[in-house]
């Protein structure tokens, strides 16, 4: 590394410390892979280096990274490439971990990347060998270096993805989920440097294509809805229970025949059908039953249908058919558990003779041949997840899946039938820290998936000011003051701050901070509003700068002078004039700088010790 480029890298690192961490893990890791190619990202004029390790050749313009050295809230930190590691990123940071115990990281770190090992065998390159010796961004695989991706690929044996997400409110967890499936399902999109718009109109054609499914955990959520459940229906004046695959089942289903919705000829049936129905009187069709009885069939897509005997069209009575019956009758051949069995063979033999469905269902494609299929799910801590998993938290384990040396099937309890979860089949999870420690998770799900932490990156607001106010410096101490007092699981997201990255005004700060920094302050502290008090640094703030204030109450004025009452300690309200001040903000970095933005921007100085009139709104 050159001078300028050394002196960049240190200047980010404040403590002396810290910066020969930096250095000596470097030899260390260089002496324990001496093949691997060292290179740097950034440059001089983009006032960072990050430094990459791993395989790097010198005609390429971009590496393969097997782990990154950055800095990150000045000081620097070393992580594994999660892609090749397992889907762990491993992370250790400077001031959190001496030498010693850097050893044992790295003995963990050869362990995980035991399985791509070329990629730190490379010809032992350092960043000055490289011309430019920077680069632009995160490295990628070039087209020049996918065939070693490729190969490096077949060197293991594939798997199924299970991965989760977690990080405090606000870090990007579920923006990512976007990313890790596009890298399952094409990563050819990622290295192409598209915007996030063509990113996400991407995901969501893989979502009408059905190789996608989101789905949100809460509290209500069950093993009925995610695998299968009986659900009560009515014939001839009769309840019945019939069971309905879940989210996760259907999904399961369609990844075992392994193509999309796109060249399911079942779908393509059920899109002619739509068809019809569009031109059709009223929008409904007529057709037989099995037994030759009329009905008329209303369908609007999903997954049901509405269905009204011809012979009760007087009285009005109607059912409802479930079109996923309707597509288990075609590829099984299995009537078991089917209601309204004569309305689903007439929906069946119409879309054969109407709509050019098959007259047998396709074998299912083989394995090698299958799509990959992949469900997102948002929220997974926030479920009771033992539940809603129930057999799956074996099933899901990719040794046990379908295919597999070990695999596994289970009877399910209400259908009675054998299920297994097909290998093309991916999960990626969203969990929020804040809501549930990771380590208060269901152990034998935190042992059947990997984990990477999406920690807040202040550094995504480096250079962003609004009325002298540095951002990255403003959410940094604020968390740095919230994990002393509760820990790293309640940080706040960076990407609440985000927008000011197109609007650099006051304003918008302060719709931010009064909408949702505040509240969410409030629900990490259940209303202590001295902690939050001190996370603002309200406590050193002249009065009028404070977002947090004791208001003076006259006890004689409101129960007389003979009441002897003491004002209650947790009385506090917002001053929403705090709000509209830059200093207020400039302050929570340091009381004496709010002195100087007020001073520079010609504000009056406020009382210290006096309140601040006008002040509004009951905390």
């Amino acid at each position: 590394m050159n001078h300028d480029a050394r002196v960049l890298f240190e200047d980010r690192i404040q403590d002396e410390e810290d910066r020969t961490w930096a250095w000596r893990a470097l030899e260390t890791i260089r002496h324990h892979f001496p093949e691997s190619d060292h290179w740097t990202t950034g440059g001089v004029d983009k006032n960072y280096i990050d430094i990459r390790i791993g395989a790097k050749r010198l005609q390429n313009a971009k590496g393969i990274p097997a782990m990154f050295l950055s800095v990150d809230q000045n000081r620097p930190c070393l992580r594994l490439n999660a892609r090749y590691a397992g889907g762990e990123s491993r992370l250790i940071r400077a001031g959190t971990a001496t030498i010693d115990t850097f050893e044992a990281w790295l003995a963990t770190a050869t362990s995980l990347l035991a399985d791509n090992q070329r990629l730190m065998k490379g010809e032992g390159l350092n960043p000055s060998d490289f011309e430019p010796e920077f680069t632009d961004g995160d490295d990628a695989p070039s087209t020049a270096e996918s065939g070693a991706v490729n190969s490096l690929a077949a060197d293991r044996e594939p798997g199924p993805t299970n991965l989760i997400l977690f990080g405090p409110p606000g870090t990007g967890k579920t923006y990512h989920t976007v990313n890790e499936a596009l890298r399952i399902l094409d990563p050819a999109l990622l290295s192409n440097s598209l915007s996030r718009g063509e990113l996400t109109a991407a995901f969501d054609k893989y979502i009408e294509n059905g190789q996608i499914v989101f789905a949100t955990f809460h509290q209500s959520f069950s093993y009925e809805d995610f695998v299968e459940g009986l659900r009560a229906t009515t014939e001839n004046g009769q309840i019945e229970y019939v069971v309905e695959p879940g989210v996760f089942k259907r999904l399961c289903d369609r990844a075992i025949q392994g193509v999309p919705a796109s060249d399911d000829p079942f779908d393509k049936a059920l899109a002619a059908f739509r068809e019809k129905l569009e031109v059709a009187t009223n929008g409904e069709l007529l057709m037989p039953t099995s037994t030759g009885k009329q009905f008329t069939v209303r369908y609007d897509g999903g997954r049901t249908f509405r269905i009204t005997p011809q012979s009760s069209q007087d009285t009005g009575t109607k059912y409802t058919g479930n079109m996923d019956l309707v597509r288990q009758l075609y590829r099984t051949g299995d009537e078991t558990g089917i209601y309204y069995l004569s309305y689903v063979r007439g929906m069946l033999s119409y879309l054969k003779k109407e709509c050019g469905l098959p007259a047998s269902a396709p074998a299912p494609t083989v394995a090698a041949g299958r799509k990959e299929f992949v469900i997102v799910i948002d929220e997974i801590n926030r479920g009771n997840v033992s539940r809603v998993f129930g057999e799956l938290i074996t099933l899901i384990e990719p040794t046990r899946r379908a295919g597999a040396r070990e695999a596994l099937s289970v009877t399910l309890p209400y259908s009675k039938t054998s299920f297994s979860v097909p290998g093309n089949l991916h999960i990626i999870g969203t969990m929020n820290t804040a809501d549930r420690s990771l380590a208060n998770l269901d152990i034998a799900l935190r042992r059947r998936f990997s984990f990477v932490e999406m920690p807040p990156r202040p550094t995504l607001l480096e250079g962003i000011t609004v009325d002298g106010i540095d951002i990255a410096r403003l959410l940094t101490v604020m968390n740095e003051r919230i994990e002393v007092l509760l820990g790293r699981d309640h940080a706040i997201g960076h990407s609440y701050f985000m927008p000011l990255r197109e609007r650099r005004e006051l304003p918008l700060l302060r719709y931010i901070f009064r909408n949702k920094v505040v509240p969410l302050l409030q629900e990490y502290f259940f209303e202590d509003w001295e902690r939050i008090q001190w996370v603002l640094n309200d406590h050193r703030k002249d009065n009028g700068f404070r977002f947090v204030i004791r208001p003076s109450l006259d006890i004689a004025r409101l129960f007389g002078s003979q009441a002897n009452i003491s004002p209650d300690d947790n009385h506090w309200k917002l001053n929403e004039k705090a709000f509209e001040i830059a200093a207020s903000y400039a302050g929570i970095i340091d009381s004496e700088v709010a002195r100087a933005v007020t001073a520079t921007a010609g504000e009056p100085a406020a009382d210290r010790d006096g309140d601040t009139d006008g002040a509004a709104g009951a905390a």
